[in-house]
């Protein structure tokens, strides 16, 4: 059997060489991927603070959002499977899922020390100070501190090595990504 990252080289190369044109359904599926993905990533997360931009995430975070992908994906896959079997697009949500899975220990262990951490609250003076020091409204200097501390946290229960460890498997889960939306969109100069 090939493994992982040469099946998708080759169905990214098929791709790119139009050798594997998406059928209707197959765009469907992956679109359905993607818009369920965008409700998981923007929807609101108040236990998490956000830094200046919405964007701007704890890793935490971001592998909470990863987890609930990982179990909506795996859901909803068994329906697919059964529409489009041998399906190149089925095959990349499964790549998905399967490249996932030494992200989920370090995501439920993250999740489980969040929920029993206890941040340090910002000072009325610490944010008067960041309001000024940022030129911003108090309210957005307080948010900016807060992310900030909660930063801080991640840094303290995590080493970096660890983000080091898991980065080429965001690597390797963007890419998986980038060949799901081309086969989507059609878009396949990337």
């Amino acid at each position: 059997m090939t493994d992982a990252p040469d099946r998708l080289r080759e169905i990214a190369r098929s791709l790119n060489r139009r050798h594997w044109q998406p059928t209707v359904l197959e765009v469907a599926f992956g679109a359905a991927f993607f818009q369920r993905l965008k409700g998981l990533e923007e929807e609101p997360q108040p236990e998490f603070p956000r830094g200046a931009d919405d964007w701007t995430r704890l890793h935490t975070e971001n592998l909470a959002v990863l987890a609930r992908t990982v179990t909506m994906a795996q859901d909803e896959l068994s329906a697919w499977k059964d529409r489009l079997p041998g399906s190149p697009m089925v095959e990349l949500v499964e790549q998905y899922v399967s490249a996932a899975q030494p992200l989920l220990p370090h995501a439920e262990r993250l999740a489980a020390a969040w929920r029993g951490a206890t941040l340090p609250e910002p000072t009325a003076d610490e944010i008067a100070y960041e309001a000024r020091r940022l030129n911003v409204s108090p309210e957005e200097g307080e948010t900016n501190l807060r992310y900030w501390k909660a930063v801080r946290w991640e840094e303290e229960h995590n080493s970096s090595s660890l983000w080091d460890d898991l980065r080429p498997v965001w690597s390797y889960l963007g890419a998986v990504r980038t060949t799901m939306m081309a086969a989507v969109t059609g878009d396949t100069d990337y």
